[in-house]
């Protein structure tokens, strides 16, 4: 049985060899379900956009490549992350969650029938980031009425 780098692995050349920079269509993917982190972008970007978007696209795919290595450290560089971004950003959980959902909706339309394994990993990995990001919402300081995170979208499995 392969392990969960080795299937991680596989399944990002697999991502950058049919699709190349995901860039784009993340994007246009993320805003369709969560039009509001548009604002945010153009807020945060500073005059600079696309240059944040870019940079935010790769640090998620960063973040789900740390993932399947190793969970723990993943939770370590992530914890304060999730806290500052929904403390000092604005930017809660929904959003956060959103663009991790907008990059695996783009990976796993690339994972054949047959890699079921690939796909079990990659649900699994979401599941244990929503998970996390639920545990650390009582370190948060400014207020968060938006409910629990969703279920990953049933169109993007």
């Amino acid at each position: 049985m392969a392990t969960r780098m080795a299937l991680a692995e596989t399944s990002m050349a697999r991502l950058a060899e049919q699709k190349g920079d995901i860039t784009a269509p993340v994007l246009e993917r993320y805003y369709r379900h969560m039009p509001d982190a548009r604002t945010s972008f153009i807020h945060h970007g500073l005059g600079n956009q696309a240059e944040l978007e870019g940079r935010m696209v790769a640090e998620t795919v960063f973040l789900l490549l740390r993932w399947a290595e190793n969970p723990a450290i993943a939770k370590i560089e992530q914890g304060t992350t999730i806290v500052h971004h929904q403390d000092t950003l604005v930017i809660g959980p929904h959003l956060y969650i959103g663009l991790i959902d907008a990059v695996l909706g783009e990976l796993l339309e690339t994972i054949p029938a047959n890699a079921q394994d690939e796909r079990e990993l990659w649900l699994t990995i979401r599941a244990e980031i929503a998970g996390f990001i639920e545990s650390v919402r009582p370190e948060f300081w400014r207020k968060d009425d938006s409910g629990p995170l969703p279920a990953f979208p049933a169109a993007a499995k």
